[in-house]
């Protein structure tokens, strides 16, 4: 997979620098950026980075699956990972609700929920535990999502609100003031702040912030080395002692320390596209 500016896929990437057999399928439907998976061989610990994002994980151990929903962590954490299991995963796009998930993003922020207590249709939790890989898991789930579409009401009020927020910022890659954001609603800086951390937790401005980091990781990750510094200022940052310091603050290192890492475990080679 290659660096597409305009195309941010929401990534963890410490997920594939600590774990094997690493699959994605790219999506960019439905609010869904991509399903993927990877195995975990004995207990561990893997850093996650904010992303913005409601990812829906099924474990597969040996005797049992277990259907989580997840939120997006807003610094740098450890999350716990038992061993000897298969995880499979739904990112959905920054900002973006499931269907069928009874909740808001602010009560997700990192916490892990048992699917089962978030969502009244419990078949499609039935049915991804009779999967058996990874191209099955994507088709059954698939098939019940849409389901659980068909019986989701269109947001109105707030909801609609923080969404048209949600995808300027999105579309402008964080680059959008608030200001200009209330000129394009109608609503005051003030009222859009509310409503904003009202539903997700946090302001529009820590959103504008993680999704300029994904998009420095996303570059990182696939771009060409040699734009690199000339890349991270169309990103929106203003000088490099600011990416820096607002990177480590997501990252918990460096970009310089992040990149060693890339290229000593072979991130991309570690990832199979299908």
């Amino acid at each position: 997979m290659r660096w597409q500016p305009d195309k941010l896929k929401p990534s963890q990437p410490f997920f594939v620098l600590g774990s094997t057999d690493f699959k994605q399928k790219v999506f960019l439907q439905r609010g869904i950026s991509h399903f993927y998976s990877f195995r975990i061989d004995e207990p561990t610990d893997l850093a996650c980075v904010p992303d913005g994002c409601i990812d829906l994980l099924f474990e597969y151990s040996e005797h049992e699956m277990n259907a989580f929903a997840c939120g997006t962590v807003l610094k740098c954490s450890s999350q716990h990972w038992e061993g000897k299991r298969e995880i499979f995963g739904i990112r959905f796009m920054p900002g973006f609700f499931p269907a069928g998930v009874n909740t808001y993003l602010k009560d997700l922020i990192e916490k892990r929920v048992l699917l089962v207590d978030l969502i009244d249709d419990k078949n499609i939790i039935r049915r991804m535990a009779e999967t058996n890989d990874f191209e099955e898991r994507v088709k059954v789930f698939l098939e019940e999502y849409e389901l659980l579409e068909n019986k989701h009401q269109k947001p109105a009020g707030k909801m609609e609100l923080c969404m048209a927020v949600k995808d300027m910022i999105y579309k402008s890659g964080g680059l959008v003031k608030i200001s200009e954001l209330s000129i394009r609603t109608d609503y005051s800086e003030r009222y859009i702040n509310k409503v904003f951390i009202e539903l997700m937790g946090f302001s529009p401005k820590t959103f504008c912030k993680i999704i300029q980091f994904q998009n420095a990781i996303d570059l990182l990750n696939y771009g060409p080395d040699e734009k690199f510094t000339k890349r991270v200022m169309e990103l929106g940052y203003y000088d490099q002692p600011k990416f820096i310091k607002d990177f480590k603050s997501f990252a918990g290192i460096t970009p310089s320390k992040y990149l060693k890492q890339v290229h000593g475990n072979k991130y991309k080679e570690k990832i199979l596209d299908l």
